[in-house]
């Protein structure tokens, strides 16, 4: 078993009661955080999160502010959480283009709480307003004068306004005054560190479903058994589905109920989210290779007058399953992976 963490920092209210926690990706105990790949820090804080340590275990019954990058907006098409108990945060760096403001409110329309974060008042972000329900200003960031001038026009989309990296007394006081809804900064507290274990899966499995996710012809009987291959990976959907975030009336015992109940949209998420946070190095190379040349070949297909999207994206999952087992084990194993 290996140990994981998560950074936790509190969001509170107007009356200083907790209102959520931001989870933050954090590597070791004492709250070290080297990302160089936003999409594998999201990636591991919503694993971690959400399938090895539990949200009821990480925030209670408070909500989950998550970070995360342009793609899990434009390019998943299912987002595995439940809608109320997270707020997906739109990290600063993110492109603004029709295609995420697309995605941005489609999201919205379907329930879910959409942050703004790091907020300086620039007008790349107005075509996104009108879908987030909460906006993180960067209080240091911003003069005051600028925030005094503009904060009515933000409040005409009924928005909450939270004010981050507060560090003084002062500060807090001021944009109190000012009408803030929410605060969070070390004025407060600072990240907290959550440890757990992991139970670690069986990467082949893991890329044997991406690959049979992909596949039109798999059936939920030949799905069930790709996952029952890997002890670890059926502990973990049946411990998410039977959590309390989900809140089933019953208790599911087995894997086939979990896959009928999440659906292959959620279940084909969180393998892609699993695959992306614990490749190796040089598998990892492999990996981002077989997923552009996979997605190239899926947009190529869509526009043609012949052929199966999924069909594509499944041929070159599995030729990366076969290239995968060559590095890893050595020799053509391709047919232990279900795909000779």
């Amino acid at each position: 078993m290996q140990n994981i963490f998560i950074g936790r920092q509190a969001i509170f209210d107007r009356k200083m009661a907790t209102y959520a926690y931001e989870l933050l990706y954090r590597e070791n105990s004492s709250g070290g955080a080297n990302v160089t790949d936003g999409e594998m820090a999201s990636s591991c804080v919503m694993l971690n999160t959400f399938v090895e340590i539990g949200l009821e275990n990480v925030v209670g019954s408070h909500l989950a502010f998550i970070n995360l990058t342009r793609g899990f907006f434009t390019d998943e098409p299912y987002v595995p959480f439940e809608k109320n108990q997270v707020v997906l945060e739109i990290l600063e760096d993110v492109e603004v283009d029709q295609r995420l403001v697309e995605a941005v409110a489609k999201l919205a329309a379907e329930g879910y709480c959409i942050a703004l974060d790091d907020y300086e008042f620039e007008p790349h972000w107005d075509p996104l307003l009108p879908y987030v329900s909460i906006i993180k200003v960067e209080v240091p960031a911003v003069d005051r004068q600028c925030i005094k001038s503009q904060i009515q026009e933000l409040r005409r989309h009924n928005v909450k306004l939270l004010a981050e990296k507060v560090e003084t007394e002062e500060e807090h006081q001021f944009y109190l005054d000012l009408g803030f809804d929410l605060f969070q900064g070390y004025y407060f507290s600072r990240p907290q560190i959550i440890q757990g274990k992991r139970l670690a899966e069986n990467q082949l499995v893991i890329l044997q479903l991406l690959a049979s996710l992909n596949d039109p012809t798999m059936t939920i009987d030949n799905l069930e058994r790709v996952i029952a291959q890997d002890a670890a990976l059926s502990y973990k959907i049946l411990r998410h589905i039977n959590s309390a975030a989900v809140a089933l009336p019953r208790k599911l015992d087995r894997i086939g109920e979990a896959v009928v109940y999440l659906g292959l949209q959620q279940i084909r998420t969180w393998a892609n989210l699993i695959a992306l946070s614990r490749t190796g190095d040089k598998p990892q190379e492999l990996l981002c290779s077989a997923l552009v040349r996979a997605y190239m070949c899926e947009q190529l297909i869509v526009h043609s007058p012949h052929g199966n999207p999924q069909m594509a994206l499944y041929g070159w999952l599995a030729l990366y399953v076969r290239s995968y087992v060559r590095h890893s084990i050595g020799g053509d194993y391709a047919g232990v992976a279900g795909l000779g």
